[in-house]
């Protein structure tokens, strides 16, 4: 299991927003191309059973608790099997506090250090981008145009 956490002064409502509407993902996450939905919720856009592509990876939405809890697994495109990852959203007085967990199976024995190593940095990265970019949202954020979440 990995995880890292973050705090920040973004509201939980407002990282939230950022978690479940897959075109945020490409205004915080710095991907190499546009993140999108492949497949809407199975009872609301962005809840359960949500799809989104974002390169390499293509994953689906599988914990949708409003403001609290974000959960999805990968599809595709991860050096993985069996990836997971929840991220929990804790409010503070001061703002949120994130917790990021990912789970996985190494596709090749012997090469879970190296590829946790990798997931660790990714999600480091990932808790460091996304408050940074909630702090200071742009009015033309997908988040903001997403309506309701």
């Amino acid at each position: 299991m990995i995880q890292v956490t973050a705090a920040t002064t973004a509201s939980p409502e407002t990282l939230f927003r950022h978690l479940a509407v897959p075109e945020a993902w490409g205004a915080w996450g710095r991907f190499p191309t546009s993140a999108r939905q492949t497949r809407k919720g199975d009872t609301t856009a962005y809840g359960v059973g949500a799809v989104k592509k974002i390169w390499p990876a293509s994953e689906q939405t599988v914990a949708y608790e409003p403001h609290t809890r974000f959960g999805y697994v990968a599809l595709s495109g991860l050096p993985v099997r069996r990836y997971r990852s929840d991220v929990h959203l804790e409010a503070r007085d001061s703002g949120t506090l994130i917790r990021w967990e990912a789970a996985f199976e190494p596709l090749i024995p012997g090469t879970g250090a190296l590829v946790g190593f990798g997931l660790r940095l990714m999600l480091k990265a990932f808790a460091k981008w996304l408050p940074a970019h909630a702090e200071h949202c742009p009015e033309n954020c997908p988040a903001r145009r997403a309506g309701d979440i």
